[in-house]
C-alpha cells in the first residue's frame, strides 16, 4: 500500500507540475504584457497652431510609444486629432488617435502608465488641433 500511495503522490507531482522544492511551475509573466514598456519622455506643442504639428521627430529605425498625454483647451470648444507620418507635418497620417472633443472646463487626459500606442518604425508623431487655443503635452517612449 505504501508503494502505491509513493507511486501515485510521484504521478500527481510530476503530472502537474509540480516541484519538490516549492509551488508549482508557471511560465513567465502569464498575466499581462510580457514587455511592459515604460515611458521616459515629455514632449510639448504650445498653443498657436490648428494644422497638423510634430510633437515628436521620427527616427529612422526607431518607434514612438505613447503612454499618455494631456490636451487643454482656452477656449469653449475644439478637437483634436493624434496621428503619425513622415516629415514634420506627418504627410500620409495614419490615425493614432481620432478626434476627441476638448474644452476650457474638459481637457483630454489618458495616461495609464505604460505603452499603449506605437508609430511604425520611423515615423514622426503629430497633433492636429481644430483651434489655436488646444496646447499638448504627451508622455513617450522612442527606440
Amino acid at each position: 500500500m505504501r508503494k502505491l500511495g509513493l507511486a501515485l503522490l510521484s504521478m500527481v507531482v510530476l503530472g502537474l507540475g509540480i516541484s519538490a522544492w516549492g509551488p508549482p511551475l508557471h511560465a513567465e509573466n502569464t498575466v499581462g504584457p510580457s514587455n511592459a514598456i515604460l515611458c521616459n519622455r515629455v514632449a510639448n506643442v504650445p498653443a498657436g497652431v490648428a494644422v497638423a504639428t510634430q510633437i515628436v521627430a521620427g527616427v529612422p529605425g526607431q518607434s514612438i510609444f505613447v503612454c499618455g498625454y494631456q490636451i487643454s483647451n482656452t477656449a469653449s470648444a475644439g478637437t483634436f486629432t493624434l496621428s503619425f507620418g513622415t516629415g514634420s507635418t506627418c504627410t500620409t497620417p495614419t490615425t493614432l488617435v481620432t478626434a476627441q472633443n476638448v474644452s476650457n472646463n474638459a481637457p483630454a487626459t489618458y495616461n495609464v502608465g505604460v505603452a499603449q500606442m506605437q508609430t511604425t518604425s520611423g515615423a514622426t508623431l503629430c497633433i492636429t488641433p481644430s483651434v489655436v487655443t488646444i496646447a499638448t503635452t504627451i508622455w513617450f517612449s522612442q527606440f
